[in-house]
């Protein structure tokens, strides 16, 4: 039986027994029984020891008032089960609007549970693409970015050649972009990002997001030299030369573009020296000052040189 029907039965049970008397009643006030004879130590009845009719007919009603009550209670709990499980349907226009709706209205939760709505209730529906895409962008601007990017690649893969499918591979990136560590942490990250960037750059090279790939890759790059600067620098502290000169080298060969390239050189060249490698110091001093003269590590290096020599 339907759990609606059930509620209805046991709420025209509960009016029934309201109607015919069996509400709960105050019992009266007991009288004394006559009969009983007190003596000092025992009260010894006389007559009927049954129980006066008075007091066992109030006793009837009180039962009858408890079930009433209980019928009233599970109808309540069945009431609310009743009104949970209603599922609020709408035409698959409405719900693709509300979603819009409320993405503008930077309701992304709210945008979130309409773009769902219309997947759920409407797979087959002609705008399913760009529900999709919706439902990804109220996760990336809620700032829930693996869920996002979860959602674009979802995209990707169900519809590979639509218009919006650059727009899909550069918020994946995005998604990994925004959550960048700082550079004394693991950079996995970065390191995802910067292949999700390049790969729209191979996959969608006309693409309106090719400037921006560019210059996230920059950004991506920079920030991995700044990690690998880090543990060379640690290792420099340390007096760990040979792993410095390791990491400082390596830097300069795979991120030789980055902003601080005159640094690494500098500090480079004074790892070889404490390490008593003065030719490879004198090579690491030479090529900073000719290639960032207006360097402020350039006179320092000058200086260097002219003591190696």
């Amino acid at each position: 039986m339907h759990i609606c029907c059930l509620v209805a039965e046991i709420s025209a049970y509960a009016a029934a027994n309201f109607q015919t008397g069996n509400a709960p009643v105050v019992a009266r006030e007991r009288e004394p029984v006559s009969g009983l004879i007190m003596s000092d130590e025992f009260a010894m009845p006389q007559g009927d020891m049954r129980q006066p009719s008075h007091a066992r007919s109030n006793r009837r009603p009180r039962r009858s008032g408890a079930r009433v009550l209980g019928c009233l209670l599970v109808v309540g709990l069945l009431v609310g089960g009743c009104a949970g499980r209603q599922t609020v349907r709408r035409s698959a226009d409405a719900w693709f609007d509300l979603g819009q709706t409320e993405l503008a209205r930077k309701k992304y939760a709210k945008a979130e549970a309409a773009f769902g709505k219309l997947l759920e209730q409407y797979p087959q529906d002609r705008r399913r693409p760009e529900t999709v895409l919706g439902l990804a962008e109220a996760l990336y601007r809620d700032r829930r970015y693996e869920e996002a990017k979860f959602q674009y690649r979802r995209f990707l893969e169900l519809y590979p050649a639509h218009a919006e499918a650059a727009r899909a591979q550069f918020y994946i990136a995005m998604s990994a972009f925004q959550r960048l560590k700082t550079v004394d942490r693991d950079q996995t990250v970065a390191q995802e990002a910067l292949q999700e960037f390049q790969r729209l750059l191979q996959a969608y090279p006309r693409s309106t997001f090719v400037e921006e790939a560019k210059q996230k890759i920059a950004a991506c790059r920079e920030h991995l030299a700044a990690y690998e600067r880090y543990v060379g620098r640690f290792y420099y502290k340390k007096g760990a030369y040979p792993a410095a000169i390791s990491r400082f080298g390596r830097l300069l060969q795979n991120y030789p573009e980055v902003s601080f390239a005159d640094e690494v050189l500098f500090v480079l060249g004074d790892a070889y020296a404490r390490n008593a490698n003065a030719q490879e110091a004198a090579s690491a001093f030479d090529e900073l000052v000719k290639r960032y003269p207006q360097s402020p590590y350039a006179g320092q290096a000058r200086a260097r040189l002219a003591a190696l020599r």
